[in-house]
């Protein structure tokens, strides 16, 4: 056979098995390739075909006329590699000569593409019909919590079942992520990645004076958010015609709307809440149960009051009201009762926190795997996920995937929307709210500017609004955000939390070749962290201010130590700022004007050139934004 180019996209990929089926090396760049004995792998794109995994080991690629495949071509191979390569691939592929798209241009390769009619011999017709594979996958993992329950509890009862479902609910999320990524997950990793992770308790606290003290409040916690879960699960499973018909597309986090709807029916009736969480733990006890047995209270609970036309009438009001956008949005939320004194006293030696230690035992209670649908983590500004006790503000990340891996989507494209979830997370939680981050997805023609900063009058205009403008105790005017170490940092560099450039992925696909240039991975987001959650705030208009900036001037991160180090211009925004922030002045009408003006232009060529609001909408902000900075300016002058 003559010389031919391969074009790889799975096991392929991996330098080791590469070498092991064909005697020959991967090498990632050009000039180290000899053609012989080692071959560069370029970048190439397959279209028309998507990968799936049936036995989640391999990767098959099946025709999907919406789907592309990243892979590489390598090449030309000797002729006498296609016996080998035959015999490595198995009768569930079939070879085909197909063209893929290289920077250089169409090249023709061999590729080994799934057989579709020996992969339904081998696998079923299932690998095909996604909500298929959503109904197979449920009844895999009910029948190994089934599995699970036996060995770990003496009853077979369907209600401690969903508790044990509930206390693995971040193992199956993940379980359920892995399927839809790779197209398939064996019966074997399902059944092994639940029995091997070990049931949540709180055993190991029993013991502890300060723990037993601060027991009832870590329960109600555990008991309003299992009640949380099991109602948003109830509305997808009950609404899922409506919901889909309502979902933004696969890039954004599906549990979105029904989250929302879930909170709020919750908030709508806390009163009722309340009451409920303290029948769940009127008979229980912190010494003589286990944390299944309040989890399963609060699943019984759930079930007893969870109504389908309240549920419904939620569902109708996000629909009716919801709008789009186009750039994606997501937003965090840290929560604190001592705010950022938790940080500044991470032994809890100067500051005590009372109701709950600053979350010491929110893994002994099990609420990292039980917040999972909203991102629930305890950071410390140091480490997100270290696995080890530790105080810090309670975070909620709705759209995270996984705290560990950096995973995470976008929750939706529509400000209405965030500024809702925004406020019935704050609503729902009973601590109190710190701060809140809203970040944008940037498409390739918003890529921001690393070092771009935004004018000092428009850095100005964005903390009046939402920089937590208060009186002091001397009575004077101070932007909080700006006068305390609460996004300043001082060591080694003076440094600012305003806003930070980061890459994100959404999948551990994004992440898992092996031969490819580390710059290139994830997608941009921007993330405004100088904002204070608060009651009063509409994040609405301010997520458009964020927007039609980002789009206008493509700001970078502010501030770095390194920017505050090498850059005058960095250092001198930095010190005016300040300096402003400890006695702020009103902000004249003609810089509110061109802050006005500069949004109003980027809002205008937000989608690919053109609005993706509408002009009412896009005005609506533009006044709402001003009055909040006519109202500031009239407070700071009295």
């Amino acid at each position: 056979m003559k010389p031919f180019n391969l074009f790889v996209y799975g096991t392929l990929s991996n330098r080791a098995v590469f070498r092991a089926v064909l005697g020959r090396q991967l090498v990632r760049r050009a000039q180290e390739a000899d053609n012989v004995d080692s071959f560069y792998a370029r970048r190439a794109v397959l279209d028309d075909y998507k990968k799936v995994s049936p036995d989640n080991t391999y990767l098959y690629a099946v025709p999907d006329p919406h789907g592309r495949i990243r892979g590489y071509l390598i090449g030309p191979l000797p002729g006498e590699c296609m016996s080998a390569l035959r015999r490595f691939e198995g009768k569930n592929y079939r070879r085909l000569r197909v063209r893929v798209q290289t920077k250089d241009g169409i090249e023709t390769a061999v590729a080994f593409v799934g057989d579709v009619e020996q992969m339904q011999h081998s696998f079923g017709h299932q690998f095909r019909d996604p909500l298929k594979q959503e109904i197979l996958l449920e009844a895999k993992i009910e029948a190994v919590l089934q599995e699970a329950q036996k060995e770990q509890l003496p009853t077979d009862a369907q209600l401690p079942r969903r508790a044990v479902g509930e206390l693995h609910g971040r193992t199956i999320r993940d379980i359920v992520r892995r399927h839809f990524e790779a197209g398939g997950i064996s019966d074997y990793a399902i059944r092994h990645s639940i029995k091997d992770t070990p049931l949540r308790d709180f055993t190991r606290i029993t013991a502890d004076p300060t723990a037993k003290a601060l027991a009832p409040n870590y329960l109600v916690m555990v008991t309003r958010q299992v009640i949380f879960n099991e109602i948003e699960e109830q509305i997808r499973k009950e609404f899922r015609f409506e919901l889909d018909q309502m979902q933004l597309g696969s890039e954004y986090y599906e549990r979105t709307i029904s989250s929302l709807a879930a909170l709020r029916t919750l908030n709508g009736s806390a009163e009722w809440l309340h009451l409920l969480t303290g029948d769940c733990l009127n008979d229980l006890s912190f010494q003589k149960n286990h944390l299944i047995d309040f989890v399963a209270r609060a699943v019984e609970a759930a079930d007893s009051v969870y109504n389908s036309k309240r549920a419904k009438a939620q569902i109708d009001y996000v629909r009716r009201h919801m709008g789009r956008g186009y750039i994606p949005l997501g937003t965090e939320l840290e929560f604190s009762n001592i705010g950022h004194g938790v940080i500044r006293d991470p032994k809890g030696q100067t500051m005590q926190e009372r109701k709950y230690d600053s979350f010491l035992y929110f893994d002994d209670f099990g609420l990292d795997v039980l917040t999972w649908k909203l991102g629930g983590h305890i950071d410390d500004h140091h480490e997100k996920a270290p696995g080890r006790p530790r105080r810090g503000f309670f975070q909620l990340a709705p759209g995270s995937l996984s705290i560990e891996a950096n995973l995470s989507k976008p929750v939706t494209d529509d400000p209405w929307l965030l500024n809702q979830l925004i406020h019935e997370l704050r609503q729902f939680y009973q601590i109190s709210p710190h701060s809140v981050h809203i970040s944008l997805q940037l498409r390739s023609r918003q890529r921001p500017l690393r070092d771009r900063t935004l004018p000092l009058s428009m850095m100005k205009c964005l903390f009046a609004i939402a920089g937590d403008p208060q009186r002091d105790e001397t009575g004077h005017w101070r932007i909080n955000r700006l006068i305390n170490d609460e996004i300043i940092s001082t060591d080694p560099s003076p440094g600012m939390l305003f806003s930070d450039i980061a890459r994100r992925h959404s999948s551990q696909a994004d992440e898992e070749e092996l031969v490819r240039a580390d710059q290139d991975a994830g997608r941009y987001v921007q993330q405004f962290k100088f904002l204070r959650l608060a009651p009063e705030l509409n994040y609405e208009p301010i997520a458009m201010a964020l927007k039609g900036l980002q789009v206008r001037l493509r700001p970078g991160s502010f501030l770095k130590p390194r920017q505050y180090q090498d850059s005058p211009r960095h250092r001198k925004l930095f010190e005016q700022l300040t300096a402003w922030g400890g006695d702020p002045e009103p902000i004249p009408t003609g810089q509110v004007d061109s802050f006005l003006e500069c949004i109003h232009e980027g809002l205008l060529s937000e989608r690919r050139g053109r609005p993706a609001h509408s002009e009412a909408y896009i005005a609506w902000s533009l006044d709402q934004i001003r009055s909040m900075l006519e109202k500031f300016s009239v407070r700071v002058s009295e």
